[in-house]
């Protein structure tokens, strides 16, 4: 009975359906050798791997091919093909072909008794398959949109089309290739029309742009509108001529040969306004296409952004105070599980824009916009805030709050557990989200305007350390002062503002005395976290970043710098899936993106990290760390006129004329001059940024050949601990010394790579 009712049921599987292309012409033997070399590549791959030990794989011959059922994530069968994919570039000939569709199954009995599979969702994989070449993964649409829920997956995606296959059935089909993987040549039978594929229109499937296509509309009703005109008036001339003559004397104006002239004109005046407001909404929407909502991305229900409130005090220079009260309320609410928060960063940038809610919603991927105002006058202040649905744009909840300023700690918790319980969702237990550290209100101001230029990075990070030592000097017991002054101190290093000899110490003593005042300030357990990392001291940080994630698990900032860790210690895969869940926290943070591409990268993952730091310097054509990252990946690919070209962007950023890094690239390309790169690399003051990291400088100097010089560097990194680019052990820049002993003693005075323990997710 158990049997019949499992094969009665319905499941939901995503299939990869594969088969060898010319199969039919091959020689018996050839044959059988061709399907048990596929059948070892398959076999072989991790995802097939971890799917059938996790009981989530069944796998059915098929004569030619094979079917591989999975029943776990829909990117497991996404991961199989690439992995497939990439072992079949060594064996060109074995030319494969693959369909991936995710649908209905249901298990049978076949002929012999034995268990089997069948269904729609197989049968759909195979006609996917069936309108591929050779080397050629596709998808279908409903798997595509599955995939670009996950930013990784967008760069591989390709639309084709609708295509009827067999029996009359449409499929949207999508090709997935990067630069190593898949094949990018349309199919070939997408061509073939009156055969079992025929091509459907693309414009059926997509359409023109709706500027275009209102365009269209309006042209057309323009000319249909004259047509019909055209046709009344000689029709009904006369009758209209002796009505028009009887109302003379009602002062209605006399029809003459340009009353239809001017109705003309009436209408192509609204059609040339029509247009122009068109094409101006389609040019305002290319503007801002740097900061869309990735295509098919899901909102969770519960989440949120906390705007910055609006400053309607009448001193506007304590901006930074309304700043502060949003930011403080932002990282309450980030300290509740399961409830998403949209990072500091990315909501900020739509401090004073006249905002369309829905659209901001959909950007920051959250269901819920809280916002509101601020005004502060002496000792008092005013609170105003409001909860947005951004689905429907009505209110779900508003309150006003009027306090006095050695208050407002009590009033940013009250808000945020107010917002917590409208979103049914729970943290805190029984304790306050927003900590009373200080009962001095210009301690706190010092603290919020540090906040603000800590989270705005680059040469403000003095600013910010001199404002937070001040704020502690007048209360030595803010322990949340501490702690974002000690993260202040350990990230200036980082942008040559500091060296880490005397930064270092510094950061560590801030965040000691910050867990000695507040063992749960999150900031402080990052800043250990990131202090330890630095030292090499690999479990130590470890156990910082996860008690940083325990206390608030949707702090961006906290996912991001453990990210940094993980790829730092060699775990590739889990750092770049903690990237990834920070970018989902910060979707417009450069330095995120920047470390998104990094990892990417590190994973030989070229296309799709191209595209990441492409769409940084689209939005953020100034951005250094992103020209930085770009010329590292494009000197790792050989890729040197793209790398000049960014060195060039660099240094003109830096004031510089780029002809010292302009040079340095030509070295590695020309042998000829790579005596003079190395020179200038060495002496020039326009390289003294390389100098002054270790693991960069080394990046450089294994790039021009000079490995034993590269590895005098590492040598000295490993003594001195003085970089934060560890991570750039991992890429395939560093390749050529993998082998050298000195480069493998580095590695274990470093005591790399490091696994961390299993862990249970925060």
């Amino acid at each position: 009975m158990a049997d019949e009712q499992k094969a009665k049921r319905l499941e939901i599987a995503h299939v990869l359906f594969m088969d060898i292309v010319g199969y039919s012409r091959l020689l018996t033997d050839e044959q059988s050798e061709a399907l048990q070399e596929l059948n070892q590549i398959v076999r072989g791959t991790e995802a097939a791997r971890e799917a059938e030990a996790a009981r989530q794989l069944t796998i059915l011959p098929t004569g030619d091919g094979m079917a591989l059922v999975f029943t776990g994530s829909v990117e497991d069968p996404a991961e199989c093909a690439l992995e497939i994919s990439q072992a079949l570039r060594a064996q060109p000939s074995l030319p494969v072909r693959m369909g991936i569709h995710s649908g209905p199954i249901h298990h049978v009995k076949d002929a012999s008794g034995r268990d089997n599979i069948a269904g729609v969702g197989i049968n759909i994989a195979q006609r996917v398959m069936d309108c591929g070449d050779a080397g050629h993964i596709l998808v279908s649409k409903r798997v595509a949109d599955d995939l670009a829920q996950q930013r990784r997956w967008q760069p591989y995606l390709h639309e084709l089309g609708d295509v009827e296959v067999k029996h009359g059935v449409v499929v949207s089909l999508v090709n997935l290739y990067a630069e190593t993987i898949g094949n990018p040549t349309p199919p070939s039978r997408l061509g073939k029309v009156g055969g079992s594929v025929r091509a459907l229109p693309k414009g059926a499937r997509k359409g023109l742009s709706p500027a275009a296509r209102a365009i269209f509309i309006i042209v057309g009703l323009f000319i249909a509108l004259t047509f019909a005109l055209a046709i009344v008036s000689v029709i009904f001339a006369p009758a209209i001529m002796r009505t028009l003559d009887r109302g003379r004397s009602a002062a209605v104006p006399q029809p003459s040969a340009t009353a239809s002239a001017s109705l003309g004109d009436t209408i192509k005046s609204l059609v040339a306004k029509k247009i122009t407001e068109e094409l101006q909404d389609d040019l305002s929407r290319k503007k801002n296409a740097a900061i869309e909502p990735p295509t098919g991305a899901t909102i969770p229900e519960k989440s949120i952004a906390v705007l910055p409130f609006q400053n309607l005090s009448d001193d506007k220079n304590t901006a930074y105070f309304s700043d502060g009260i949003t930011e403080e309320i932002l990282n309450a609410l980030a300290q509740i599980p399961n409830l998403k928060v949209a990072a500091r960063r990315s909501a900020f940038q739509f401090k004073g824009n006249d905002l369309d809610l829905h659209k901001v919603g959909q950007v920051l991927g959250v269901a819920y916009i809280l916002e509101g105002s601020l005004q502060k006058a002496g000792d008092q202040v005013r609170i105003n805030v409001q909860l947005v649905d951004v689905q429907n744009g009505l209110q779900t909840w508003s309150e006003k709050y009027d306090r006095k300023l050695d208050n407002v700690f009590a009033v940013e918790d009250e808000i945020a557990k107010a917002v917590a319980t409208q979103l049914r969702v729970h943290g805190g237990a029984g304790q306050p989200l927003v900590v009373d550290s200080t009962n001095n209100p210009q301690a706190h101001e010092l603290y919020l305007r540090g906040l603000t230029l800590l989270a705005a990075r680059g040469p403000g990070l003095r600013e910010a350390r001199d404002l937070l030592q001040h704020a502690v000097n007048l209360d030595a017991g803010y322990a949340q002062a501490w702690g974002a002054l000690a993260l202040t101190e350990l990230l200036l290093p980082s942008y040559g503002l500091e060296t880490f000899d005397a930064a270092l110490p510094r950061g560590e003593s801030a965040a000691q005395r910050a867990l000695s005042l507040d063992s749960n300030t999150a900031s402080a357990h990052v800043a250990v976290g990131l202090a330890n990392t630095i030292r090499f001291r690999w479990p130590d940080a470890y156990q910082a970043f996860r008690r940083a994630l325990a206390l608030a698990p949707g702090d961006a900032e906290a996912v991001n710098q453990y990210a940094q860790f993980l790829s730092a210690v060699g775990q590739l895969e889990p750092a770049l899936r903690e990237i990834e869940r920070a970018q989902q926290l910060d979707p417009l943070s450069p330095i995120i993106g920047v470390i998104h591409a990094g990892a990417l990268a590190a994973l030989r993952r070229d296309d799709a990290a191209e595209a990441q730091i492409k769409s940084i310097l689209a939005a953020h054509p100034e951005f250094v760390a992103a020209h930085t990252w770009a010329a590292t990946q494009y000197i790792d690919r050989k890729m040197y006129p793209e790398a000049e070209a960014q060195l060039r962007s660099l240094a003109k950023l830096n004031g510089q004329n780029g002809d010292s890094k302009g040079l340095l690239v030509r070295g590695m390309s020309n042998p000829t001059q790579r005596v003079a790169a190395v020179n200038r690399l060495e002496t020039s003051p326009e390289n003294a940024d390389i100098r002054r990291d270790p693991i960069w400088y080394a990046f450089y100097l294994v790039s021009l050949g000079e490995r034993d010089r590269a590895l005098d560097q590492l040598e000295i990194y490993a003594v001195k601990h003085n970089s934060t680019f560890a991570a750039w052990l991992w890429n395939r820049g560093f390749d050529p010394l993998r082998d050298e002993p000195r480069f493998k003693a580095v590695l274990a005075k470093l005591g790399l790579p490091y696994t961390p323990p299993a862990k249970t997710e925060p």
